[in-house]
């Protein structure tokens, strides 16, 4: 019984060993071709792919190519075949599934004024069949906004590319002048508008730079027919015009398999900022946000996050640039309820597939969002005090199309846990992260 057990495992072993050999195994390219290609430019591919014709390579490197072609906006799925063709070599072929890349969308809920908000959009993601993105949005949220975006990841070379866009957007934004007191709030309309330049540099597989350039003007005017503001005078207004120089990495080490995700990803990224003076002190503003995927089962995917926002101390100002809102921080807090100068977030969340045929999936899961922020004048650990620290649960559904990039409308209903704040309903397209 034993001498057959330590049998198996020495043919279990001899087994393991000869696949893995196999599969680092070079070989010659006679051929690389694509199947169901409709809209992305074969040639496009062939200049990204890192399995190149007439050149040796092995499975590894045709599974990395996999895994950037599933992480285009045009492509939905990915896989391989190879095939022996003689003297000459072995036949390469990518199998794809296209996403539909042109979306319009269409965003409504309420504003921070109570009133009824609407984004209009539309983006091509795919496009010439490139991967070149280009769109833009208009957006009525008590003020009008624009904004209007090219991006060419690839345009000079299969590392090189560059984005450009431009913004003149006009919101609603209340301002804590007691931060202690953020029961009452002035209300100032925020203006941000300017072109903005960046230039993306994939160094390899897994990692990504990004370096860009921000002329811009910011203004922040108080409403003065806002009932919420009667009684105010001598309140700031500060308007300047500024630079922003941004820098950012990406690692990513994800596989995408339709609407699940399993991998890690850390993104980080640093804005410092030209021009500021008076109440307008942000100097510089540190992110980094970490993300974890697990597929669980068939159906189950755990996701978490951890997201740290840092940016300079203030001297007696109220306005500071780290907020917490629905969509960023604690789903079902509200709007812009809170500011600071530096934030902790952990989002937690468990998604399972209740239901999936052919290019639709019904996905439920549920979260818990934790958040902490340190408000101005006060120490760092400050922002994991009774008052700031925030702890939301709840439960939520995801209506995706497969074939679609980014068709996930998802419904979210979170519960205050910790007693800062009420519970609340949140609306978004795409998954919260």
């Amino acid at each position: 019984m034993k001498v057959g057990y330590r049998i198996s495992i020495v043919i279990f072993l001899f087994f393991c060993l000869s696949f893995q050999g196999f599969s680092q195994k070079k070989f010659k390219v006679e051929s690389l071709n694509f199947e169901g290609l409709k809209k992305t430019k074969a040639s496009f591919l062939t200049r990204i792919a890192k399995v190149k014709v007439g050149k040796e390579t092995d499975s590894v490197v045709v599974v990395n190519d996999i895994e950037r072609f599933k992480r285009l906006d045009g492509i939905a799925f990915a896989n391989y075949k190879i095939e022996y063709v003689g003297d000459a070599g072995y036949r390469v072929t990518y199998l794809l599934e296209e996403n539909f890349s042109i979306i319009p969308g269409v965003r409504t809920g309420q504003a921070n004024d109570g009133s009824f908000l609407y984004r209009f959009s539309a983006f091509e993601f795919n496009g010439l069949g490139r991967n070149i993105i280009f769109g833009g949005f208009f957006k009525r949220e008590v003020f009008n906004g624009f904004g209007v975006f090219l991006e060419h990841p690839y345009l000079f070379s299969n590392k090189l590319g560059l984005g450009i866009n431009y913004q003149d957007d006009t919101s609603q934004q209340p301002i804590y002048l007691n931060a202690n007191d953020i029961d009452n709030s002035a209300n100032y309309a925020y203006t941000r508008k300017g072109p903005e330049l960046t230039l993306f540099y994939e160094l390899n597989f897994k990692n990504r730079f990004e370096l860009g350039s921000k002329i811009f003007k910011e203004e922040y005017t108080l409403i003065r027919d806002d009932p919420e503001n009667e009684g105010l005078v001598n309140v700031p207004e500060p308007q300047l015009n500024k630079a922003l120089f941004r820098a950012s990495h990406e690692f990513v080490d994800i596989d995408i398999q339709y609407q699940n995700q399993s991998g890690f990803r850390n993104f980080l990224d640093l804005n410092y900022f030209v021009g500021g003076q008076g109440v307008l002190q942000t100097e510089y503003i540190i992110n980094n946000t970490t993300q974890f995927y697990k597929l669980i089962g068939s159906k189950g995917n755990f996701a978490t996050q951890l997201k740290f926002q840092l940016s300079n101390t203030v001297n007696n100002t109220a306005f500071v640039p780290i907020i917490i809102d629905n969509q960023f921080n604690n789903r079902g807090v509200g709007n812009t309820v809170d500011r600071g100068i530096s934030s902790t977030t952990v989002n937690t969340e468990y998604r399972h597939t209740l239901f999936e045929k052919g290019w639709f999936v019904l996905q439920g899961n549920v979260f818990t969002d934790v958040s902490s922020l340190q408000r101005p004048n006060v120490q760092f650990l400050n922002q994991f005090s009774s008052d700031t620290f925030r702890v939301y649960s709840g439960a939520g559904v995801r209506f995706i199309h497969k074939y679609i990039f980014n068709a996930v409308l998802r419904f979210d209903y979170g519960v205050n846990v910790t007693g800062t704040g009420g519970n609340g309903f949140v609306f978004g397209i795409g998954q919260y992260f």
